[in-house]
């Protein structure tokens, strides 16, 4: 996997990013797998939890699909486009650490099937100037 990197922090360049830091991977079936980047695990700390929400269920854009909950911090999970949720990574309920140990495989969250097409996707290269900008910030 060939990545963009900014300091300690990684972005793959296979998949989309949103400014809020989940990754949407296609999976080229009609299918997305979504994510949280690794800048955002490693502002997380120790991920102790993900709540998910049921398998078939309808989400607008921006709606939570998912919630991820740390020791610092709870991080929501949003809809890129409107979607139907078809999958939970269910491993993540029995080693939540995972996405920390592996935020671009392994520790994926959720699989979701387009329904509209409207999103706020960024390329990996406009995702790394949002995380600039929040380490200009601090």
């Amino acid at each position: 996997m060939d990545f963009l990197k900014i300091g300690d922090y990684k972005i793959a360049k296979d998949r989309m990013y949103l400014s809020s830091h989940e990754w949407v991977l296609d999976n080229q079936d009609g299918t997305y797998t979504m994510g949280i980047s690794d800048y955002a695990q490693k502002m997380l700390k120790e991920i102790s939890y993900v709540q998910f929400e049921d398998e078939g269920d309808e989400f607008d854009k921006e709606d939570i699909v998912c919630v991820v909950e740390a020791l610092k911090a709870t991080g929501d999970i949003y809809a890129p486009f409107d979607c139907e949720l078809v999958a939970n990574n269910e491993e993540l309920e029995d080693d939540p650490e995972i996405v920390s140990d592996s935020p671009y495989e392994g520790g994926w969250l959720v699989k979701i099937k387009k329904i509209t097409d409207d999103n706020d996707m960024i390329s990996p290269e406009e995702y790394m100037k949002v995380i600039e900008a929040e380490l200009n910030d601090f």
